[in-house]
């Protein structure tokens, strides 16, 4: 999904995340009911106040979103940053509004959006679709629902074709990349070869394994050469390739424990403890010296994921 192209760089709420070399900060909230006093029975809201993290975000140079998170529907809802900052710096605490009832509909239809009573367009999406959000911070907002629709299934139909695109709406120009890089064919093969058909992270084969990039194949020292290459199963690959896990240049196992806060404040940390249990303390390394990941590419790797 196009969540592949966000990287989670570090943080503690708001968190730093970059896409295509972008940077971002993102501030998640829990969405809940309104309070007493509110007639509306389908508002939500989310409460923000003026910490020092939130503070040093708002004061650097990087764009900074904010999003209330729904755990009853697994959806985030933005409301337009560039409308927020003034709000931001007036008050200690503020509230922002949304409602139930279009978090459910963007649950079904992947994405939805309504118009508050100050004509601000509030969104809520599913996040598998963050990266397009950021991506198309500029004018997403700008949208209607059916054109906000049709850029997610533009963007599905381009990540099942594995190809690259962008779509032009009405409102504005609006950006959709799915990047292919070309590979060296034989990259695979080496890597199955010198890890013997196993994860270097569980040991596991049964056809399940995954020829992996220890810096990222988009990174511009992405190499196809062995020493960025590891043997993964399909899950530690996932995993390591969304900064969940990583090793060091001893090749310990880690935990990414900053990812994992994130996870958890929104909800996406179930099966964790399962999850931990499937991996040695150590990569499993090829016996053959030469073969074995390249410190300065485990360095770089560790960088570009935030965790360094």
């Amino acid at each position: 999904m196009y969540s592949d192209n966000v990287v989670f760089i570090d943080g503690n709420n708001p968190y730093r995340f970059s896409i295509n070399k972008k940077t971002f900060y993102v501030l998640i909230k829990n969405v809940h009911e309104s309070g007493d006093g509110r007639e509306n029975q389908d508002e939500c809201r989310i409460q923000i106040a003026n910490t020092r993290n939130f503070n040093d975000a708002l004061n650097s140079k990087t764009e900074v979103i904010v999003l209330g998170y729904f755990a009853d529907e697994k959806v985030f809802t933005a409301w337009n940053p560039y409308l927020m900052r003034d709000r931001f710096n007036q008050k200690q605490t503020i509230s922002l509004y949304s409602r139930f009832s279009v978090q459910l509909q963007a649950a079904i239809s992947k994405i939805a959006t309504y118009r508050d009573t100050n004509g601000q367009s509030v969104i809520s999406f599913l996040p598998d679709y963050l990266g397009l959000y950021l991506e198309n911070l500029k004018n997403i907002h700008l949208l209607d629902n059916s054109e906000l629709v049709a850029l997610v299934n533009e963007s599905d139909l381009l990540n099942a074709n594995n190809s690259d695109g962008f779509a032009d709406f009405p409102e504005g120009h609006l950006t959709i990349t799915h990047t292919r890089y070309k590979r060296d064919p034989r990259f695979k093969s080496i890597v199955y070869e010198a890890y013997n058909n196993k994860c270097a992270m569980c040991s596991i084969g049964l056809e399940l394994i995954e020829a992996a990039h220890i810096v990222p194949h988009s990174h511009e020292k992405g190499t196809d050469e062995i020493g960025n290459g590891i043997s993964l199963c399909a899950l530690h690959h996932t995993a390591y390739d969304r900064s969940l896990i990583y090793f060091d240049t001893d090749f310990n196992i880690l935990i990414n424990t900053t990812k994992m806060e994130y996870l958890e404040k929104v909800g996406l940390d179930s099966g964790f403890r399962k999850f931990q249990a499937l991996a040695f303390d150590k990569i499993q390394l090829p016996a053959n010296h030469t073969l074995r990941p390249n410190v300065e590419n485990i360095n770089l790797a560790n960088q570009a994921r935030g965790i360094n």
